[in-house]
Order: structure tokens, then sequence, then C-alpha cells
């Protein structure tokens, strides 16, 4: 058993653990000194523990306070430090875990000194689990939680033969110990003892193994843990993201006042499972459907863009990233847009989790990829036919015009702060723009669409608007959008599982769903939450229905 391993799972809710941080701050030695004689080869792992400190720390950590991360990390089989350490954290009488209360101030005080971890983190357990991990639960891991960025590291430590439950933990305060453990190859990252985890759904069951999607509640930030737990709740339903994009002719589609749509689709790519083989996608997000019926896929778990050229529908083709998630200009980590430049013949690309705009070429010989905007935490892209790039910012809630070459850009949307006022936006994800310059935003949080006209200093409500829900008149995590020749706007209308179309200007402020409305399934006429909404140059609906590991086509009648 390892730390990323070791587990048991909770029966019975746990009183939290206070009064540590009363504690005066000492010394490695000091903090468990009533531990040296009942611990076995504690003094000298202590040591040991030092000599691997570097100092000065890069994150102003003293160097006892990097030497009880150093000692939580050292293996010793069942004599372990960080296993005698956990034992003591599941006890039902706290008044065990007082005598470590020198020692979790220390720790706890170096932890919140390193980075947070923001981003998808593994943790694995031998046995299924997966009774004790339904939709929608609130669960607290009352030990350290050793994860990994890499879920090869941790399924490297179970047996090939057993049942595995495999944690995929969607992050917001993690830290990561690079450059205070003994193994930093693999990339561990800790959750602190007391972590509220809400349950998305159990993504995966296949033969031994089993995949749980959790998110982390953030307790410990500015908010209160009301307002952890919203945002929790919001993630729940979406994740990233998809966007209509335009290239230098744009993505403006002619379809027919009277159009209908066939109820079951077909799938066009993927729909072999979860997975990185060629006919497998890892919760596609955004898509662009060029003029030739290509279609190109932000294969955000996958850390890569497929493209499916018309007739292909069994395998596609890796054409950006694809070389494991990193940083390098030849990776990409977790894209969630992409859209088609023409005039360059190249990909731009939302490469969220490195905060980066990035261009891919389309050459079979060009292998990496260049920055166009970095730190930005993008999620959705647009292009107009004057090649201005449209970028969303969920982290600064407003979005921007970028002259290609430009790092700044120009205001277009929000920018006021995040709010549900005209002014303002509560994370933008997806993006249109539309032939008179207007802007419209999938308004994630506030469940609606706006439309900002040139130049304007607040918007329009477009669609939703009515707070979350299942009503005509409402949505619930809107995600792609597209705009017709005539001014109508489709909507994935992501947690309902729906696709909705919405006339602009009339009387009635309320949509009328197209496809999808038969609850979430993986059926040819059911969506588990489409994410990516775009339309070819005849007309046919194509959907990437995320959880489903699908993109969807929809006949037009």
């Amino acid at each position: 058993m390892n730390r990323f391993t070791e587990f048991e799972l909770e029966t019975h809710e746990l009183k939290p653990i206070a009064g540590y941080w009363t504690y005066e701050l000492v010394s490695l030695e000091e903090s468990l000194k009533d531990f040296l004689s009942k611990i076995n080869e504690l003094k000298p792992t202590i040591k040991e523990a030092k000599k691997r400190c570097t100092q000065p720390s890069p994150h102003n950590l003293t160097r006892d306070e990097s030497a009880a991360l150093f000692l939580y990390t050292m293996e010793a089989g069942d004599h372990s430090f960080y296993r005698l350490l956990n034992q003591v954290l599941r006890k039902e009488n706290r008044n065990e875990v007082i005598p470590w209360f020198s020692y979790l101030k220390l720790f706890n005080t170096a932890l919140r000194k390193l980075p947070k971890q923001k981003g998808i983190i593994w943790r694995a357990v031998a046995g299924n689990v997966t009774s004790g991990y339904t939709a929608n639960k609130i669960v607290t891991w009352w030990t350290v939680s050793s994860c990994s960025t890499s879920a090869d590291v941790v399924k490297a430590f179970l047996k090939p033969d057993q049942e595995v439950t495999l944690f995929m933990i969607e992050a917001v305060a993690g830290r990561n110990l690079a450059g205070y453990t003994m193994y930093p190859d693999e990339h561990e990252v800790i959750l602190e003892f007391g972590t509220k985890l809400l349950v998305k759904n159990i993504e995966f069951q296949h033969g031994n193994l089993r995949l749980v999607h959790l998110i982390e509640i953030n307790d410990n930030d500015d908010n209160n843990s009301q307002q952890g737990l919203t945002a929790a709740m919001a993630s729940v339903h979406v994740t990233p993201k998809s966007t209509k994009p335009s290239n230098n002719k744009p993505t403006h589609r002619n379809i027919p006042a009277d159009a209908k749509w066939k109820q079951n689709g077909v799938t066009i790519a993927g729909g072999y499972g979860m997975g990185d083989a060629t006919n497998q996608l890892f919760y596609p997000k955004g898509l662009f459907v060029d003029d030739d019926q290509t279609v190109v896929i932000a294969d955000w778990g996958n850390h890569r863009i497929m493209q499916w050229k018309n007739g292909d529908t069994t395998n596609g083709q890796v054409v950006a990233g694809g070389n494991d998630e990193g940083n390098g200009l030849h990776q990409l980590d977790r894209p969630t847009d992409v859209l088609i430049d023409k005039e360059t013949d190249s990909l731009i690309i939302c490469d969220r989790d490195n905060q980066r705009v990035v261009r891919w070429s389309r050459r079979s010989d060009i292998t990496q990829g260049e920055i166009l905007i970095d730190n930005i935490q993008c999620w959705g892209l647009a292009m107009d036919e004057q090649r201005y790039l449209y970028v969303s910012d969920t982290e600064k809630d407003d979005v921007r015009r970028y002259q290609l070459g430009e790092k700044n850009g120009t205001f277009i949307a929000g920018g006021n702060g995040q709010g549900d006022g005209l002014n303002q936006l509560n994370v933008p994800t997806y993006l249109f723009v539309d032939r008179d310059h207007s802007v419209y935003v999938s308004d994630n949080e506030n469940h609606r669409v706006m439309k900002w006209t040139k130049g304007a200093k607040e918007g329009i409500v477009v669609a939703g608007g009515q707070g979350e829900g299942y009503d005509l008149t409402q949505l619930y995590c809107p995600s792609g959008i597209f705009v017709d020749t005539l001014g109508r706007l489709y909507v994935a209308d992501q947690v309902n599982h729906r696709v909705m179309r919405w006339t602009q200007g009339g009387k009635k402020k309320q949509g009328t769903v197209i496809v999808g409305e038969n609850g979430e399934g993986a059926r040819a006429n059911q969506f588990s939450n489409p994410y990516g909404l775009s339309f070819d140059r005849h007309g046919n609906l194509y959907i990437a229905d995320c959880y489903n590991n699908r993109v969807q086509q929809f006949s037009i009648e």
C-alpha cells in the first residue's frame, strides 16, 4: 500500500479537528517529541528529512516546515509515518488527535505556503467503494490525501488484475509538493485533512475499473463554506466548453425558418467509450465544423485536438497535442475550445489549464504550436471576418477582443466584477460573433445568454435569465451557442440535456426544444451534458455529447 492508495471508506461523520492552529510553531523534533520513543526510527528519519531540504525554500518555508512535508512522503511500509498519522486522523475520539497538534500546525503551515493546484488530480484505491459515492453526495476525507496529477502514477501502485476505484478530482485548493517530496516523479498533490468533496457521478464502470468524478469544495478561501458549496454544485453541471467560432469568412449558416431535425442522432466521432485511441474521446468540449464538414474537436481529457473528416466514421486524426498533458509547445493541457483560421490554415486553441491561447499549423510536418496569448483563464473562442479573436476569461469574468499578435486586448463584455447585472458576467464560457460584430456570451452561472452589441456598455438577455431550471423560459448552465443568419439563437442547455432555439425580439421570452428532452442517457435521442454546438453549411446540427464521449450529428429534415 502506498500514499496514493492508502484509503479507508468513511462510514460515519467525524467531528472536525479544531484547536491545533492555536499551538506555537516549534521545530519538527519538538512537535513530535512525545513520539520519538514510540515510533520506530523516527529520530533518524527526521534527521534524513531535514538533510533533504533545500534552503532557502522558493516558497519561504523554514527548514522545519520543509522537513515536515518530506517526512510525510517517506515510505517505510506498514510503519510509514503517513500511515500512523492518518490512522489517528480517522479516530472517532478526537482527543486522541491532540498529541499530534504541534505537528499538524507545522505541517499545515508549510502546506498552505505552497502554490494551489487547480485542475484534475487522481487518487486510487483497491476494491469497489462506489457504494459510498452516489451522485450529489458530499463526502469528507478526514485524512491527509495524497493525489497525483498523473492517473498512471496512482494506478501503478495497484495490481493489474484487482478491482480498482479511481478518483478523478477537480481540485481547487490542492497543494503541489514539487520540491518537498522524496519522490518527485510522482507529481504529488496534497488535499488537507478534512477536505470536502462533492460527488459528480460514477463516470465509468468496466471490468475491474470504476471511475468516480469528485469536485473539491474549498472552505478555506475568502468565501464562506456555503459559497464554496454553491460553486462546487455549479461545477457539477458544468465543466468546460465549446463555442461557435468564425474564420476569416465566418460560419454564418442559412437555416430555413421552418427547419426541423431528425430526433435520432448519428455518432460521427467517438462513441467507443472513454479512452485515448483514435476512435475514442475523453470528455469532448468545444468543436468546429468547416465548410467541407471536417469536424475538429477539443478532446479535453486526452489533451489533444482531434479531426474527423466527412466519412471518417471510425478513426479520427490527432492534429494538435496528444503528447500527454504538459506545458511544452508540443503539448496541451485540457483544451476546451478550438477554431479553424482559414487565412493561415491553422487551429486556434484554448489551452485552458496552461492558461494560454495557442496556434497550431494544420500542416502535417508541424509538431508544435505557438503562444498567442498567455496568463489568461480562457474558456471560449470566436473570430470575426476581420480575423479579430474574441476570448472569454472565467477568472476576470470578461470577454476581450484581440488583434492577432496583441497581448492585452480590448474589453468587449463584462469586466465589471462577477455578478448578474446587465454589465456583468458570471463565468463566461462559449462565444459567437455575428455579422454586425455583436458578441453572444454563454453566461454560465447566471444561466443565461447575453448579447453585447458593438460598443455597448451593458448586455441584453436573449435567452434564460430566469434562474436555473427546466421550463422553456429557463436554461441550466448553457454551453455551446450559435446564431443563424435570421438571428435565431441555438443553445446547448447542458444540465437539461437538450438543445434549444430562441427567437430574438419576440414577445414570448421562451425557447423551443429542437433535439433532446428525453432525459439524460446514451441513446440516439439523448445527451449526457451537451457542450459544443455547431452547424455545417447544409444545416445539419453537431453536438459534443460530453459524458457520452461522442459527437452526434442531427440531420436537417
